[in-house]
């Protein structure tokens, strides 16, 4: 055999921070011994289906099936900005999925089922390994091997979790720190978080916790969109779409609205649709997560209060011609509609857009003729194809009520939920306001560095750091300040903020790495490589100079 074919493949080797999920079945070999053995491997074949269905929703990679457990990557070979909070997601998804499966057998295996997870993220080494017949897209290091000592301390049920994941997402989970845990074959105890669910009303995972500022450099977005209010509450129905970078203040910029909104009219209402990031493939989660806004429950509402709550909003808008919009809304919700419900249900999927779309129509114009709306579609470069279906048909409805829209996006012409704002162009012509956010100016980023810190004797050159860090991004801001404060660089001293030595030296923060390295992960292969061997010479050079590496390494 050709010793070339038989040599390991490392060429494709990268090295990458991911986030590695460990689960298995606890107990099993207890279950198994109770068992026949064909009826173990269907339970166990059904627990993988589960499993792998919910990290490939997650846009998780699984690596490897092992007996009883599953091996998955996120970050790895697709990097994602959120990647770490995916996983835990997954991971959770996984637990309440392998409970439900534990309860359809549980005559059958006498216990529970029950999975045990555990999540790490950390630096390792991806790539296809083996050889030309045999060979796996793995990934090696210590993050695998502590991932997998998390899930053998994690409880049945449990989602165990160690600081190097549960630091990017503290403010959106509700976990419980267990300590420092010794693992084997580790020399220092690992700090461990058993995660027990999302916290009640968080929604994402950015921002400075405990540390706010007044916002910057948006004053003039802000008092567009005020008067865009104005207009709609007049009665002149308006659209906005508001476009930005990831971090640039999107949102921010929405926080400060809301705020005013609810100011200046008590009976304005506020409804929004969030997307996912992992969303593309989960069909109406955009309108899912707009009626749940409308009838006042969380994602993590369940199936009685979630159908109460529906039920309830209804009646009081619509009075007796309540059923019909909800039973598609319910349809929508996935809840367990009533048998004289379900007979109002068309079968053909085409129908039930077209009632879809007419039932938020009707619930639209009910709310609306008590108030002002504000309508807001949040992340739509996430959307999924079967929202936009129902949205767009929407949009007329806007001009003929008191409603103001706002449609917030990075500037992704490619993806499904530009739809909306290609449609709501084609609509409302110039009456339709875009506002492209920019970097913050160096002055700009120097006074968002000084209100968060709260700082007058914060070093210059400190200052100057973060400012050239951050490139006038708010969330680059707050990200540089974050793990300056978590290293010790910068310290509370009473009232300021003392910064140490060598806080110059201070690297790219690793929450922007993840979503620096997701958006260089969609290049083609050319762009990636011309941007490696950029990232060789520096921050700044002369396009000459890259032009003649390119060449000399193409010879």
């Amino acid at each position: 055999m050709n010793p070339e074919a038989e040599r390991r493949t490392t060429a494709t080797s990268e090295r990458r921070k991911i986030t590695v999920l460990f689960a298995d079945i606890a107990n099993s070999t207890a279950i198994a011994e109770r068992l026949d053995a064909e009826d173990w491997t269907a339970i166990v074949g059904e627990a993988f289906g589960l499993m792998n269905r919910t990290i490939e929703r997650y846009g998780g990679t699984v690596a490897r099936l092992m007996g009883d457990g599953v091996l998955a990557f996120f970050g790895a070979p697709v990097a994602h900005e959120d990647d770490p909070e995916r996983a835990v997601r997954c991971g959770l998804d996984m637990v309440r999925a392998i409970d439900d499966l534990g309860a359809k057998h549980r005559a059958q295996t006498v216990t529970d089922l029950r999975v045990r997870v555990g999540i790490n993220t950390g630096p390792v080494v991806v790539g296809v390994v083996g050889t030309e017949k045999a060979h796996e897209y793995t990934a090696m290091g210590d993050a695998v091997n502590v991932a997998a000592r998390m899930q053998s301390h994690a409880e049945p049920g449990g989602v165990l979790i160690t600081a190097a994941t549960h630091r990017f997402l503290a403010a959106l989970v509700d976990a419980r720190d267990v300590g420092h845990l010794e693992l084997k074959g580790k020399t220092d105890a690992v700090q461990a978080f058993a995660v027990a669910g999302l916290k009640a009303g968080a929604v994402s995972a950015r921002g400075l916790g405990g540390v706010r500022a007044p916002m910057i450099g948006r004053d003039d977005e802000l008092a567009r969109l005020r008067e865009l209010f104005a207009v709609a509450r007049a009665g002149q129905g308006r659209v906005a779409s508001v476009l930005g970078e990831p971090g640039i203040g999107k949102t921010r910029l929405l926080g400060e609205l809301r705020s005013e909104v609810a100011r200046s009219d008590p009976k304005a209402r506020w409804l929004e649709g969030r997307c996912l990031s992992y969303g593309q493939a989960l069909p109406y989660h955009l309108v899912v997560d707009l009626v749940r806004s409308l009838i006042g429950v969380r994602s993590a509402a369940d199936e009685p209060e979630t159908r109460a709550a529906l039920k309830q909003t209804l009646r009081d808008l619509l009075g007796e011609a309540w059923a019909d919009p909800y039973a598609y809304l319910g349809q929508l919700l996935s809840i367990q509609l009533e048998p004289e419900m379900q007979t109002r249900l068309s079968v053909l999927e085409i129908e039930a857009v077209k009632r879809y779309v007419a039932s938020l129509h009707t619930v639209l114009r009910a709310i609306a003729s008590d108030g002002p709306i504000v309508l807001v579609f949040e992340d739509l470069h996430w959307a999924d194809a079967a929202s936009a279906d129902v949205l767009v048909p929407l949009l007329p409805l806007v001009s003929q009520l008191p409603i103001l829209s706002v449609m917030v996006s990075r500037s992704d012409r490619d993806s499904v939920g530009w739809r909306l704002i290609s449609s709501a162009r084609d609509l409302f012509g110039d009456a339709l306001a875009e506002m492209r956010l920019s970097p913050l100016t160096s002055d700009q980023t120097r006074a968002l560095v000084a209100n968060l810190l709260q700082i007058e004797s914060l070093p210059p050159e400190t200052r100057d750091h973060i400012l050239t860090k951050a490139e006038g991004n708010p969330f680059f801001v707050e990200e540089v300040i974050r793990m300056l404060i978590d290293r010790g660089a910068i310290q509370r001293d009473g009232e300021h903020w003392i910064a140490n030595a060598g806080v110059g030296a201070v690297e790219i923060p690793d929450t922007l790495q993840g979503l620096l390295l997701a958006r260089i992960d969609r290049l083609p292969q050319e762009s990636k490589r011309t941007l490696r061997v950029a990232s060789v010479i520096g921050r700044q050079f002369g396009v000459r100079i890259l032009e003649r590496l390119l060449e000399a390494k193409t010879a």
